[in-house]
């Protein structure tokens, strides 16, 4: 072993030059689009200077290669994703290189990596780069390095040379994917020809389970949503999140695409209110139910890698994080991921242990709906690909049908979108565009926030866990997670998709919002119940009691809390919404007597008339047609229309007064939102009245 550790050191050390030369080449790239030609011979000393260092090392070479020998290939491949990406946060943040010199640092991780994990490592490091050299890196900041027009196509090379070092690198074990006794096709026809049978011996199975597990599941599934709609509808004074208003206004329109989202989110609560009524706390319940089935699925996949006392300690660990309560209060594009994540991948690693083809059509319809309610969905499956790399039955699952019946039911599901986005030009990437391209500190600053605020989630239940392994010791039967899967996959599942979202974010230069982890983090309960180790019925009982007093202390403070933020942060919850909807609906119904079909002005108290009033309402958004493609002017001229502005917002009060023909009313109110005894600001409300037949062509 020893012998063969010291090979292994040589071996890298040898291979330490050659790494460097692979990522000098890739990193010559960047001169062909005008880097200095002193650049190149200053990369080259740098790669001389490294490899003096690591031969000088010695023992600390070895000592590197001892560390990283243990690691699995999936923890090496997160490590230096995480590393790299790092490296360019830091450096927008502080601009530690001057600008004329800044392609300086993109070597420094190739050699760094080089070091840890050969040649294929550095190849797979100094690809990454290149990405950054191009996207996260492009002018003006980097203006004396790189030309201020990128190419087009340069860029799009450059990310899939990425895309394919990285998986390359990542299946290095994985070799002859593509030798098999049978064709693909063959395989799908006889896994179609068995799924008869197959339903037919688990149609029984299933009628047991369903008495046993599943109506119990269902009941506790129901009453956490109600217990949780309860105290959002109390603890809120009953008014809706912008977030989830926007979800309504659209899901009444149906439509395969929104000016800023995918549509699938929206489809739900149009769907939901075709059947429940139209209320607050329905709207809570179908928001907190999108929580409570998100914790059934974390359920179901941590299941799939530990023992039941594991799995109840894993989803009691994710209830004392704030995501399938608090956060679920607002349904919008990321909180749908909070049941559609750990479902899809509950259902892929079925897919992966049984190959059969109704679990790995599961698992690409629910991909395709992730996509279908943001693209951030991507993140999703490229992890589901990644992980399908590292399982040890890799080559018998892409032999199999299923990762092909995933693949083709998510495109079908997304393709009515996609034809969509070609047919309307793309609008959501313009929206997407005003979230890039921010100043580099500020994307910077956002690196950090969200790996810090994420992080602070866990503080919690890594605290209860830590007090159980001191007050009641270390477990001692062995925890073990991952056993059958192996580690590697494990990994991948629960920390690539946090990984992957810190190199979007980074490469594509856009803003992180912590938001977007909502729904990605359920499996990280175990890495932190297996690494603290304390008795598991120790931590079973202080997490059930520490849920117990977090739900009995919310639904306590619950009345008391809409007059407390009322009364001490009045500038966030003043905004009365609501009561100037009701107004804006009564002033209609006084003036013209017909029913309410199209409203515009601003935006929180135009969707709050949709949702509020008992009329089929419209919401013609920020008067754009683009933007609600249902309103035409031909609408506004048969139907009418009520414009809501801030007396203080001209450029509402203009395009109120633009549409305003004869026989329209403009009303001046001073509107106050009041809770209990507490009164917030008035807030000066402008309402045009423009009955039918009144609009301006």
């Amino acid at each position: 072993m020893k012998q063969a550790l010291q090979k292994r050191t040589t071996n890298i050390q040898r291979d330490l030059l050659q790494s460097g030369l692979l990522g000098v080449l890739l990193g010559l790239v960047a001169p062909m689009e005008g880097t200095p030609w002193f650049m190149f011979p200053v990369i080259v000393a740098a790669c001389i200077s490294a490899t003096l260092v690591v031969h000088s090392a010695g023992r600390g070479t070895q000592a590197i290669v001892e560390f990283t020998s243990a690691l699995p290939i999936a923890t090496r491949f997160l490590l230096v994703t995480f590393f790299v990406t790092s490296v360019f946060a830091l450096e927008l943040r502080f601009d530690f290189v001057p600008n004329k010199y800044g392609f300086l640092e993109l070597l420094i991780p190739v050699v760094f990596f080089a070091i840890l994990f050969d040649t294929t490592g550095g190849l797979f490091c100094a690809a990454l780069t290149v990405a950054y050299a191009f996207s996260a890196l492009a002018p003006p900041r980097f203006a004396l390095v790189l030309e201020p027009a990128i190419p087009h196509n340069g860029a799009l090379l450059a990310f899939s040379a990425t895309a394919l070092v990285s998986a390359l690198h990542f299946a290095q074990q994985a070799q002859h994917l593509r030798k098999q006794q049978q064709s693909e096709i063959g395989a799908l026809l006889h896994s179609l020809h068995t799924a008869g049978l197959f339903m037919k011996s688990e149609a029984i199975h299933l009628a047991v389970r369903f008495k046993t597990l599943i109506l119990p599941a269902f009941a506790i599934i129901l009453l956490y949503a109600l217990i949780w709609a309860s105290f959002a509808t109390l603890s809120t004074g009953g008014g809706l999140h912008g977030d989830s208003l926007e979800a309504y206004a659209w899901g009444r329109e149906f439509s395969f695409g929104y000016y800023k989202h995918p549509p699938f989110w929206s489809w739900v609560a149009g769907a939901w209110f075709a059947i429940f009524p139209k209320t607050n706390f329905s709207f809570w319940f179908l928001s907190e139910l999108n929580g409570a089935i998100g914790l059934a699925g974390a359920w179901a996949l941590i299941g799939r890698f530990a023992n039941r006392r594991m799995q109840l300690l894993g989803v009691l660990l994710l209830m004392l994080m704030p995501f399938y309560q608090f956060n679920a209060q607002r349904f919008n594009a990321n909180t749908i991921l909070l049941s559609i994540w750990p479902w899809t991948l509950y259902f892929f690693v079925r897919s992966l242990e049984m190959r059969r083809v109704w679990h790995a059509l599961i698992c690409g319809i629910l991909a395709g709906l992730a996509l279908l309610s943001k693209y951030y969905g991507a993140i999703l499956v490229a992890t589901c690909f990644f992980a399908a790399l590292a399982h040890p039955s890799r080559k018998d699952y892409f032999r199999s049908a299923s990762p092909y019946v995933s693949t083709a039911a998510a495109v079908l599901i997304f393709l009515p979108h996609l034809l969509w986005l070609i047919r309307d030009g793309f609008q959501p990437f313009f929206y997407l565009a005003d979230r890039i391209d921010k100043a580099d500190r500020a994307i910077a600053n956002q690196y950090f926030q969200f790996i810090l605020g994420n992080a602070a989630f866990f503080i919690l239940p890594a605290t209860v866990l830590g007090l159980a392994r001191w007050k009641g010791g270390a477990e001692t039967t062995c925890i073990q997670i991952g056993k059958v899967h192996g580690t590697s996959f494990l990994q991948v599942l629960a920390f690539a998709p946090f990984v992957l979202t810190l190199v979007a974010g980074t490469v594509g230069h856009t803003a992180l919002g912590i938001p977007f982890a909502v729904g990605i983090l359920s499996l990280v309960p175990l890495f932190l119940v297996s690494g603290i180790n304390p008795s598991l019925n120790v931590a079973l009982r202080y997490t059930r009691t520490m849920v117990g007093i977090i739900l009995a202390a919310c639904l306590l403070a619950a009345p008391v809390l809409p007059w407390l933020y009322l009364r001490f942060d009045e500038k966030q919850y003043s905004m009365p919404r609501d009561e100037a909807a009701d107004f804006g609906i009564e002033l209609w119904k006084t003036e013209t007597g017909q029913p309410l079909r199209i409203v515009s002005g601003e935006r929180d108290f135009a969707m709050a008339v949709t949702f509020r009033s008992r009329d089929n309402v419209s919401e013609f958004n920020s008067f754009n047609f683009r933007w609600a493609s249902w309103i035409t002017k031909d609408n506004i001229h048969k139907y009418g229309m009520l414009v809501i502005c801030r007396a203080t917002d001209e450029t509402c009060n203009d395009k109120a007064r633009y549409y305003a023909g004869s026989g329209s009313k403009m009303s001046e109110r001073a509107i106050n939102r009041q809770v209990w005894t507490a009164k917030s600001r008035p807030w000066k409300m402008t309402f045009y009245v423009i009955p039918p037949g009144a609009a301006q062509n």
